[in-house]
């Protein structure tokens, strides 16, 4: 079976018979219950294991607490710490390998296997080829980033004039943070470059290098970050303890979050790994309100339709652009923060009856004539329902198929929150069913893929979206209600 095993095993399986035979030779077979360690994290790696069955789990002591950090679950054929074995002496584990429930697997003592090696100069050659195939894929990775690394030391050389100062007769060079900025649009380089610039000028000894890559923060992009110590990321950039773990290997020490929202990182992986992580305390709280307020006015009165007639010099009016009063309607703002007060205070000078829900009261909202009430009570009773709170596992699909039933029939929802507040399925049942009378978004559940993109000469692949963006009771924007002349 261990012959066998290593036909289809990962470095392995194109290798030659006469190789694949000598390792099988060494190969001695392990069964191991739940929980059983192969490898832990700061020990020697003396040994390679092959899986046949069953499944490995990789994980990192958290240093804050007695828990461990998931990494990466591996399987039948793959072949675990064959590098440390086959180029590095004594290399201690990066993180602890175990078994998640039984397993069957297959270990090469690193002593036997480079004994073997040194008796055969052509399997020692083979194996060469083998890490060079794999390694190669690394080095056209990052060949990239020391392009970029060479360019930068080249423009170092020519302007170096540029980047000394004097004090006391002695020369020095400024001190430099490289930051590589991902996600960026046309807008977001035009209004960082004269900031870095302006930041620069003033500073004596430090100063900023600020790249941009329109790619976004992922497993398969984290390599970018080569050869700087920061990273500048948006909403939809992802980090999490697999995109950590890259960039920390690159080098990485600071993570700078552009927007306010951080639940796409796992502030856990970033500190095992010792990244530190700041994020923008806020954007304009009136910005995000007035823009809810924006969308409830466009939805209701059909302002966007009616213009677009006009345009087209159609001066008809009929039931499509019918809209209603907002005075006296009952309305729902949940989330009471910051932003959901300043909501408050607007929507309360349309003469509305205001509910509110928060987990903690706000005396402001009080002092308005609002009144603080559970979901069910806003679901029940309001014509209107504002989405202002944060996204967090208690508040994820607020909206939901088993909260359709409850509410009010006819309702208008907006939200300029976060996407996932809402379960798209269950919108597009309500607006079905005349349930949702309208709905104005600034997110969206799966926006990530599509939102700070242009996609207008491509096909959009997610049905949903398309169907929302067709509908005349759906009115979208692309997630812009922070974007202002204060927030950019």
């Amino acid at each position: 079976m261990a012959r066998e095993l290593l036909d289809s095993a990962q470095w392995f399986s194109s290798s030659s018979e006469a190789l694949k035979d000598e390792v099988a030779k060494l190969m001695r077979p392990v069964e191991a219950d739940d929980g059983h360690c192969f490898i832990e994290e700061g020990h020697p790696i003396n040994e390679f294991i092959i899986i046949e069955e069953g499944f490995l789990t990789r994980t990192k002591n958290l240093k804050s607490s007695d828990g461990n950090l998931f990494i990466e679950e591996v399987g039948p054929g793959t072949v675990t710490g064959f590098l440390h074995v086959a180029g590095y002496e004594d290399e201690k584990s990066f993180a602890t390998l175990a078994a998640d429930g039984k397993a069957k697997v297959w270990a090469v003592q690193g002593k036997e296997f480079q004994a073997m090696l040194a008796s055969n100069p052509q399997h020692a050659l083979e194996v060469i080829r083998i890490l060079s195939k794999r390694m190669r894929g690394g080095v056209n990775t990052f060949r990239g980033a020391l392009n970029r690394n060479l360019a930068s030391l080249q423009e170092k050389r020519l302007n170096k004039s540029l980047s000394k100062s004097i004090t006391s007769g002695h020369e020095f060079e400024k001190e430099k943070l490289k930051v590589l900025c991902y996600d960026t649009t046309s807008w977001v380089q035009e209004n960082f470059e004269p900031q870095v610039k302006a930041f620069n000028e003033s500073q004596g000894e430090f100063e900023i290098q600020m790249d941009f890559t329109q790619d976004r923060l992922g497993v398969k992009t984290a390599k970018y970050a080569s050869g700087y110590q920061a990273v500048c990321l948006f909403v939809n950039d992802t980090a999490d303890a697999e995109v950590m773990w890259v960039l920390s290997m690159c080098g990485v020490k600071m993570i700078a979050m552009r927007c306010a929202g951080f639940d796409r990182i796992d502030t856990k992986a970033a500190q095992t790994f010792g990244i530190s992580v700041t994020r923008v305390p806020a954007y304009s709280p009136y910005a995000v309100a007035e823009h809810a307020v924006a969308l409830l006015m466009t939805l209701n009165r059909k302002t966007h339709m009616a213009s677009t007639r006009v345009k087209m010099a159609d001066f008809t009016l009929d039931s499509g652009l019918l809209g209603v009063d907002i005075y006296g309607k009952t309305v729902g703002v949940m989330g009471t923060g910051k932003i959901g007060q300043i909501l408050c205070n607007i929507i309360a000078g349309f003469g509305v009856k205001l509910l509110a829900h928060d987990v903690y009261e706000s005396d402001d909202v009080k002092a308005l004539g609002g009144t603080n009430v559970s979901q069910e009570v806003i679901f029940k009773t309001c014509d209107i329902i504002f989405l202002m709170m944060p996204l967090l596992p208690a508040t994820k699909h607020t909206i939901n198929e088993k909260v359709l039933p409850l509410l009010k029939k006819g309702v208008i929802i907006i939200n300029t929150s976060r996407g996932a507040l809402i379960e798209t399925g269950a919108l597009v049942s309500g607006l079905n069913s005349g349930i949702i009378g309208g709905c104005g978004l600034d997110v969206y559940e799966n926006e990530a893929k599509y939102f700070f993109q242009d996609w207008s000469a491509k096909s959009i692949e997610d049905n949903t979206l398309v169907s929302l963006m067709g509908n005349n009771r759906v009115l979208m924007t692309a997630h812009q209600a922070f974007f202002h002349q204060r927030s950019d």
